[in-house]
């Protein structure tokens, strides 16, 4: 039998797996057509719903407040996909940095999975992280932590004390150290080509630097980059492990509110 209740239930928790799926890396990436994110976010919420424990008042009835509820649980899917792509933020920066100083700036390529324009060491980051999360299961990980999250934020029970906003906001400077993390290689290489360039100009006036200097920093950034990829993925494998960490925070900081 066809249970009112149990329906608008259902509506509450489809809202969460939306806004997860909406903003969160991988899950939400612009590859993925719409139809297909929120079929998978169905059927999601299809297999939750069942074994969520009681609630403690029935869901309300009043178009207005289930209105209300259903914004909150939109808001928790959306602060912990945000909260996850705060890590792929800092891998774009990361690799931002690096076309700069390798000369690979002036170069951008489309990627489709965020519809922008991304420098190439920038994309080339972003296709690596991607790869390594799905490898480590962290797509699998990020519907765990959604489910996880009724554990400390009930169904209709969404709060937010100024002192999580505050730390949401400290995570946020954490996108340029990561960056800084993944670019410091590169970057101090680079750093030293550079002056290294500018001490045989003035060695050697005849030389011209502009001619020959594109070349050699884009060869060397690209060499570079392919050994220090064992480095990178360990960086990866810190990061997310931060950013699964900052997630469980994030839901006790709710859960206290």
């Amino acid at each position: 039998m066809f249970e009112l209740d149990v329906f608008r239930l259902f509506l509450l928790v489809l809202a969460r797996f939306s806004g997860l799926m909406i903003a969160a890396p991988v899950l939400g990436s612009a590859n993925i057509p719409a139809m297909a994110k929120a079929g998978a976010a169905g059927l999601m919420a299809l297999l939750v719903t069942p074994v969520l424990p009681p609630l403690s008042e029935p869901v309300s009835a009043i178009p207005l407040q289930f209105a209300v509820m259903a914004a909150g649980e939109l808001m928790v899917g959306l602060i912990i996909g945000f909260v996850m792509a705060l890590t792929f933020a800092a891998i774009q920066l990361g690799g931002q940095i690096m076309d700069m100083q390798t000369g690979f700036g002036m170069m951008n390529v489309f990627n489709p999975a965020l519809e922008i324009q991304f420098p190439i060491f920038g994309f080339f980051l972003f296709i690596i992280a991607v790869l390594y999360l799905l490898v480590i299961n962290g797509h699998h990980m990020m519907i765990q932590a959604l489910v996880a999250s009724y554990e400390h934020v009930p169904v209709g029970q969404f709060g937010l004390k100024p002192a999580v906003l505050f730390e949401v906001s400290r995570w946020g400077t954490q996108i340029f150290f990561d960056g800084l993390r993944i670019a410091a290689p590169v970057a101090g290489a680079m750093l030293l080509a550079y002056i290294t360039m500018g001490f045989l100009g003035r060695v050697v006036p005849q030389i011209h630097l502009f001619v020959i200097g594109f070349p050699l920093t884009m060869a060397g950034g690209l060499l570079l980059t392919a050994l220090i990829i064992g480095v990178y993925l360990q960086l990866l494998d810190d990061m997310f492990y931060q950013m699964f960490k900052n997630v469980d925070m994030l839901l006790h900081g709710m859960g206290n509110a």
